[in-house]
């Protein structure tokens, strides 16, 4: 079976002139058997191009046509037509004859007259924007066109779909607000959450606004509301406690001696050797067990707020030294440049006593251009994917169990039945639990929100606010003395108003102003308690 186009040569081909109108014809071939099926486009000879199937784009015509563009697109329309009769037959369980095929082609039910652009099939439009999107063209960086092509491919098999049960050939006219409902509900039996739903209703919207920059149509699809949650879910990270139960586990290590034992207990022994070459051009190697290099990438990660992607290309010259602190004393910060930023953003993290220890066991005997961490047997970095596969079972091996919960919601916001029970630690512990845990450790550090979201690199206050939520504790710190002053003011004995200023030490009087300054930037504690608060701290009315 063979489906393409080319001219309808009614001659050999030196014998027409350049400038001679030659017409353009789908040809589908079938157990020997072919037909030929009309575009109803004509192209001259000089503005044929022989070699599209080498190209990317696939475009037959030649820009050298002044109408090449539409010309292209009709072409490919009418070949995708032919293509969505084949695979319907196919679907139905039917042999796609070219006589069969030939007399689907002519039925009016499922071919439409196209007289401008503006009829062109959707799922035409739409493939061009596909390959638009992953052109060098595109204005955004390979990880958001990553993210766009899932999105991509899953609507264009609802599209498919679309037309086989309803034998038709969709034009973006059709796009309406019932077959983006009818999309959304296609997605949510998929298995989606609301929130990658939302993905794919805004690829839509940046298709439409494409086509009307590009004169592809003028016709807009609007982006359906946005559910409200019927509970706010609490973000999952690990607490203090936690952090140091991993860094204390050492029987991962290889120079343990119950290493062994342990991960064959669990059936996961397995090696990963650490290779480079030095200054002098020797090869040296350190051995280390898997588990043992992915518990530290872990606790790497909790300690630096950084990206997983972000940790596999760093660099041992990536740290930089700080002569400030004494002598012995390591001082220093990591230095990143975000990979998923649109400028070259760096972003410094202090290191600190955890990272100081992995730091030097991963480095010792590299130079500056080595990387911190072991890469793969063929040389590349560690997978995201394979890594969290691991820290899953390497944290229930150590026994993170404690019980949490992520309840997932329906089109309506509401907590889909079963899906709000706890569960183990465990089975949600991957590469970004790390950010979200060193951004809550400093919040309970009191450090302040911009200068978390510095070390973070996060721009917007609302994209950092989704790493943490503001748990019971919060609440309870900052609402337990409300009041409490005014009272004891009015209802027993004057007191020296600096007192308290006198009982605090200097270092609990600035853990407490930082404190209150942070809760005040959430928004939790309003400006007038704040100044109010702070007032009554530093001994003034």
């Amino acid at each position: 079976m063979g489906l393409f186009y080319r001219l309808n040569l009614k001659k050999n081909l030196k014998e027409y002139s350049k400038n001679e109108s030659v017409p353009v014809i789908v040809i589908y071939n079938f157990n020997y058997k072919k037909i030929k099926i009309s575009t109803g486009i004509s192209v001259k000879i000089k503005d044929w191009d022989n070699d599209w199937r080498k190209k990317l784009s696939k475009d037959p015509i030649k820009n050298s046509d002044e109408d090449s563009k539409t010309k292209n697109i009709l072409i490919k329309g009418k070949l995708s037509e032919v293509r969505n009769i084949v695979e319907r037959l196919v679907k139905e369980d039917k042999i796609p004859t070219t006589e069969i095929v030939k007399s689907l082609v002519r039925e009016k039910k499922v071919q439409r007259v196209r007289k401008t652009l503006k009829e062109v099939h959707f799922l035409i439009l739409f493939e061009k924007y596909e390959t638009w999107v992953n052109s060098d063209n595109f204005p955004n960086r390979e990880s958001y066109v990553r993210t766009l092509n899932p999105p991509i491919q899953d609507i264009k098999k609802y599209t498919i779909d679309f037309q086989l049960k309803n034998k038709i050939l969709l034009l973006p006219s059709d796009i309406n607000d019932d077959w983006v409902n009818g999309l959304i509900k296609w997605c949510y039996k998929k298995g989606l959450q609301p929130s990658t739903i939302r993905k794919r209703t805004k690829v839509l919207v940046n298709f439409s606004t494409w086509c009307r920059e590009n004169e592809f149509g003028d016709f807009s699809i609007k982006k359906p509301k946005s559910f409200v949650p019927s509970e706010e879910r609490e973000v999952i990270c690990l607490t203090r406690k936690e952090v140091i139960q991993l860094f204390n586990f050492t029987q991962f290590n290889f120079d343990d001696s119950n290493h062994v034992e342990c991960l064959k207990k669990h059936k996961c022994l397995s090696y990963i050797d650490d290779k480079w070459i030095n200054d002098r051009g020797e090869k040296l190697s350190r051995t280390y067990t898997s588990y043992e290099v992915y518990r530290d990438m872990l606790l790497f990660l909790c300690n630096v707020g950084c990206r997983f992607g972000d940790m596999i290309k760093m660099r041992v010259g990536d740290f930089v030294f700080d002569d400030v602190k004494p002598r012995g004393e390591r001082g220093g910060y990591f230095r990143f440049f975000m990979e998923k930023s649109r400028v070259r953003r760096e972003v410094k993290v202090s290191i600190n006593q955890m990272t100081d220890i992995i730091f030097r066991k991963y480095v010792k005997g590299k130079n500056s251009n080595h990387f911190i961490f072991p890469q793969t047997k063929f040389g590349n970095p560690i997978s995201n994917q394979k890594f969290n596969l691991h820290t899953k079972h390497l944290s229930q091996i150590i026994g993170l169990k404690r019980p949490v919960r992520r309840p997932e919601f329906d089109l309506y916001g509401k907590i889909i039945d079963g899906s709000d029970k706890p569960f183990p630690l465990h089975n949600v512990v991957v590469s970004h639990i790390g950010r979200r845990t060193f951004i809550r450790e400093h919040i309970e550090r009191g450090t302040p929100i911009r200068t978390i979201m510095k070390m973070t690199g996060h721009t917007t206050q609302k994209v950092f606010d989704g790493y943490y939520s503001v748990l019971d504790k919060d609440i309870m710190s900052v609402n337990d003395d409300l009041y409490s002053q005014t009272l004891r003011e009015d209802y027993t004995s004057p007191k020296p108003s600096n007192k308290q200023s006198k009982s605090t030490s200097k270092e609990e009087l600035e853990e407490q102003l930082k404190r209150l300054l942070e809760l005040n930037e959430k928004g939790i504690l309003p400006d007038n308690l704040y100044t109010k608060k702070v007032s009554q701290l530093i001994g003034l009315k």
